[in-house]
């Protein structure tokens, strides 16, 4: 297992590389680690996974499949949602399934000169998408962690989409401390987006 273990595993290729830590205690990362092959993201056995996340410039950012906590560099990063009447929804204490996300960010700059174009990349992202369920509250829960190349904070991107309207606060905390709250009314039904830069 990569992210369990205290060894500082360096990515191939790119800066960053996703990791899928299985419960036999063996792991499949982007790049075969002692052969550099390229696996397919699309044959991680999803319900094999214990964890998931990226690897690379000394740094180790996962999520734990079991309830959706993030694990960032050492930092237990939980998000929760507060109503109006102060009822809790605990969104990364959820422990139903999650589908693994993973995507790269790039752009080229088109010119008039034939041949191949030069991309650039510009992010690394990785996170989940789950359905929470609470009293008769439906929630898809969305967080995607973002981590820029170009020297801009990482950030984690949250989708939230809720059944019924609320009218309550999104709250970050790291290692159970509130970190940061924002006002977030929820309309029924329709997504509710938001950056939090990582703190």
């Amino acid at each position: 297992m990569l992210f369990a273990n205290a060894g500082n595993n360096q990515a191939y290729g790119i800066p960053f590389n996703w990791n899928a830590d299985y419960a036999n205690g063996k792991n499949y990362a982007e790049y075969d680690l002692l052969t550099h092959k390229k696996n397919d993201f699309y044959l991680i056995q999803k319900n094999q996974v214990i964890r998931f996340g990226l690897f690379g410039q000394g740094m180790k950012l996962y999520f734990e499949m079991s309830d959706g906590s993030f694990n960032l560099n050492g930092r237990r990063i939980e998000i929760e949602y507060i109503d109006e009447i102060a009822e809790v929804y605990h969104l990364t204490t959820n422990f139903a399934d999650k589908d693994l996300i993973t995507y790269k960010e790039a752009y080229a700059d088109y010119n008039n000169v034939q041949g191949i174009q030069q991309s650039n990349l510009k992010s690394i992202n990785f996170g989940y998408k789950t359905n929470y369920e609470k009293e008769g509250v439906q929630l898809f829960f969305q967080p995607i962690v973002s981590l820029p190349l170009d020297n801009e904070s990482p950030f984690v991107e949250v989708k939230l989409t809720s059944n019924k309207s609320m009218n309550g606060h999104l709250v970050f905390k790291s290692r159970g401390i509130e970190v940061e709250r924002f006002y977030a009314p929820l309309e029924a039904n329709r997504a509710g987006q938001m950056n939090w830069t990582i703190k």
